[in-house]
């Protein structure tokens, strides 16, 4: 999938880190880890053979 080949390129550390002190209830983290959890969910269902196919038709 594509979070696969993210993951093995970038890692999987979260991609907003606040500074801002403070602590777990920060709720701008909340906000962003939720984005996350939905980016990561959508990049996990698309599949780069998926992506192959489809410009192989177009061509």
């Amino acid at each position: 999938s594509f979070l696969d080949i993210i993951h093995a390129i970038e890692g999987t550390a979260s991609l907003f880190d606040c500074n801002l002190n403070h602590g777990s209830e920060c709720v701008i983290q909340k906000v962003m880890v939720s984005a996350e959890e939905e980016m990561e969910n959508y990049l996990r269902q698309q599949k780069i053979s998926d992506l192959a196919k489809k410009i192989t038709v177009e061509l």
